[in-house]
């Protein structure tokens, strides 16, 4: 009698009729009106307080956990449209929601035949606030949940236990917190896990060849699968300021003109490899006349990435009145990528009210070729003299040895010779790829850099020991273990590219899927749970970030328009407002260009902040304190320098950005969103209104 007056107790001090409540819910409580209602002074210290409004005080409600029945109802606005196998679920940290795993998420009904109305009715155990996220799936012919679309706001939406009791509302699919940085409208694309993905890049200057048609000559493009099951989806992305993301090939299918970036992305399940049939018309889209055709068949798409060169047939005739050269991609799922989340999504996640950070330059920066700096670039030592002088961030060089460990280094390669060889100039050395060495031999080498026709050595630096923070070649990972997590880190993936005239920086001969997982996995393991970013001169590696997780952002770095350097060949890379489109089209962080590029114009920097897009700025123009001022009142996200401890904010500022412990609470989520823990010690639940908005 006791114990049940005790729960009496509890349910008037939520204001809910006791009575009513007990028989309506009297074959669910009988479980807890038992000898286990009431819980012993053992099993009240072994629970964790989550009731906000009174910390310091021990209520019934805050243990006893009551059954409530919770209706989630949804409707999809901005015009969102289902295909026939796409439906919608929810996720939400309480277990009775799938604890953030996709393939536990539950499932909601449809409301009307438009299919815009859903809603759930569950019955949940909740004693203290849960939060939750929507989503959209569909199945794959084993009956795999793939993730389409998921709401990636920072916070998700939240379920106060004073709310669980009131009557639900109408949640808009993809609108949450407008108030907060991060919240408002805002979905985010699935990232791969059971399905891959081909792009067909159209991002030269020029691509056709067809006898009797202009080189300028305009095309209306339409890609199609040549499949007898319909398990392919096609989404192509033309770049145009603020209109060139990813959309479902439409039936008239893309206007294709030289020199503009189109790019087809054709998502496939795994082992499923499909024919296609690219078609060329010309005129409107009410008279379309066929031209010509393009097949591509499977056999012809080998590896991570390559370049068709395919003859273009008379449309109707198995006559070649041309040639086509096309470049392709193709991104593969991350290993054990199941082990994500939908907890949260740091793809975006940059609120554009932090300050304009000062990140070193490969350390304190470039030493090799220039005397800029005591330190070896690209070493340990560089790196933590940064945060000594006061700088928010590092910029470090990542590539992979032969057999595929991440270092850090900036050059393709390095001159080496025999270890006992006299070496008198540099014709008694040879050049040699960081790739063609396996990590031993690296470790191994004796390393010499040419320096204006005369000769360093700094084999004394390639030494093993981790304890010398000086030493040239450190893992990634020994990287990450050594630097605090309150200094953040923009690890630049190298890889080389094809210049504009058609010479290649260098060779690569690395499976870019491999390549790229292994950076991420290693990030994962040893690096997560610290604001990083990783960074490109290839868009192709900032598109395989993006769509392989969704722990941490990338950025496209870019050399633009320069009288500096040769240009890239890809058009993509070719100014700062083509790489603000790839941006965009990309759904990645933002760019960072060189500084060369907005000398004469400093209000470009606009075209980026006003697409809430982050901007760092780099080169050597850089060291000059007026310039670094000039860009700080102009809002860039970051400054990216040499002599940091000479033009640096050392003299100005009290301390580092990220030495924030609430920051670090933040980005501590990345490990439990990537699976890599369960906690985040000392974390309290995120609140909605973290950041003010601004802009």
């Amino acid at each position: 009698m006791y114990r049940s007056r005790g729960v009496l107790n509890v349910l008037k001090s939520i204001s809910i009729p006791p009575g009513l409540l007990l028989l309506q819910l009297l074959p669910l409580c009988v479980a807890f009106v038992n000898e286990t209602s009431v819980f012993g002074p053992e099993k009240l210290q072994a629970f964790k307080i989550f009731d906000d409004e009174q910390p310091s005080q021990i209520s019934g409600r805050s243990f006893i956990c009551v059954p409530l029945f919770r209706v989630f109802s949804l409707e999809l606005g901005h015009n969102i449209r289902l295909a026939p196998d796409e439906y919608v679920a929810v996720s939400g940290d309480h277990p009775s929601l799938g604890s953030w795993q996709l393939d536990k998420a539950l499932p909601l009904k449809e409301q009307d035949k438009s299919r815009s109305k859903w809603y759930l009715r569950v019955w949940i155990c909740a004693s203290q606030r849960f939060y939750y996220r929507y989503l959209i799936y569909s199945k794959n012919s084993q009956g795999k949940r793939i993730l389409r679309t998921w709401e990636g706001q920072r916070v998700a939406r939240m379920l106060q236990t004073y709310e669980i009791y009131r009557s639900p509302g109408l949640d808009i699919f993809g609108e949450a917190y407008p108030t907060s940085v991060g919240g408002g409208f805002y979905l985010e694309r699935g990232w791969l896990q059971y399905e891959y993905v081909i792009e067909l890049k159209f991002v030269w200057q020029d691509h056709f060849d067809i006898s009797g048609m202009a080189s300028n000559a305009k095309y209306r493009l339409i890609l199609t699968p040549l499949n007898i099951i319909d398990d392919t989806r096609i989404e192509v992305s033309r770049f145009a300021y603020n209109q060139s993301g990813f959309r479902p090939q439409s039936q008239w299918g893309v206007k294709y003109t030289r020199g503009s970036p189109l790019v087809f992305r054709i998502y496939q399940p795994l082992d499923t490899y499909n024919a296609l049939r690219l078609s060329l018309y010309q005129g409107s889209r009410d008279v379309q006349l066929a031209v010509a055709e393009v097949y591509i068949f499977p056999e012809q798409i080998k590896g991570s990435r390559g370049i068709l060169q395919l003859p273009v047939f008379a449309s109707l005739q198995n006559i070649a009145i041309g040639e086509v050269t096309l470049p392709y991609l193709v991104i593969q799922p991350m290993p054990k990528v199941e082990a994500g989340n939908l907890r949260a999504s740091f793809h975006h996640y940059w609120p554009d009210n932090w300050p304009t950070l000062d990140v070193g330059y490969r350390g304190l920066g470039a030493s090799y070729f220039q005397s800029s700096t005591v330190f070896t670039e690209n070493t340990i030592e560089s790196f933590l003299a940064v945060q000594k002088a006061m700088g928010d961030m590092v910029q470090l060089d990542v590539q992979l040895t032969k057999d595929y460990v991440p270092i850090v280094w900036h050059g393709f390669g390095f001159y080496t010779s025999d270890r006992d060889q006299y070496i008198r100039d540099r014709f008694d050395l040879r050049f040699v790829l960081i790739r063609e060495l396996t990590y031993s031999e690296l470790k191994a080498s004796r390393v010499f850099i040419l320096k204006r026709w005369t000769l360093q050595e700094y084999t004394h630096l390639n030494v093993k020991d981790v304890s010398q923070n000086n030493r040239i070649f450190p893992k990634l990972s020994e990287v990450y273990e050594a630097l605090p997590k309150t200094l953040g880190l923009m690890v630049e993936i190298k890889w080389p590219q094809i210049m504009a005239s058609g010479v290649q920086e260098s060779t690569q001969s690395l499976n870019k899927n491999s390549y790229v997982d292994r950076i991420l996995q290693t990030t994962i393991y040893y690096g997560c749970g610290r604001p990083l970013i990783f960074a490109s001169f290839d868009a192709d590696i900032c598109t395989m970030i993006r769509l392989k997780q969704h722990v941490f952002p990338v950025i496209l770095m870019s050399i633009g328009r320069s009288h500096i350097w040769d240009p890239y060949m890809d058009l993509r890379a070719q100014s700062f407002q083509q790489a603000i489109k790839f941006a965009q089209s990309a759904e990645i962080l933002g760019t960072a260009l060189h500084v060369e590029n907005f000398q004469n114009n400093h209000q470009l920097v606009n075209l980026a902040l006003d697409l809430q897009q982050v901007l760092f700025l780099w080169g050597n123009d850089l060291q000059d304190v007026h310039l670094l001022e000039q860009f700080r009142a102009l809002d860039v996200t970051g400054l990216i320098y040499d002599q940091m401890d000479r033009v640096g904010p050392s003299n100005w500022k009290r301390s580092a950005f990220f030495r924030a412990p609430q920051l670090l609470e933040v980005f501590g989520a990345q490990c439990v969103t990537s699976g890599n823990s369960t906690i985040i010690p000392g974390v309290k639940p995120a609140k909605p209104t973290i950041w003010p908005k601004l802009r």
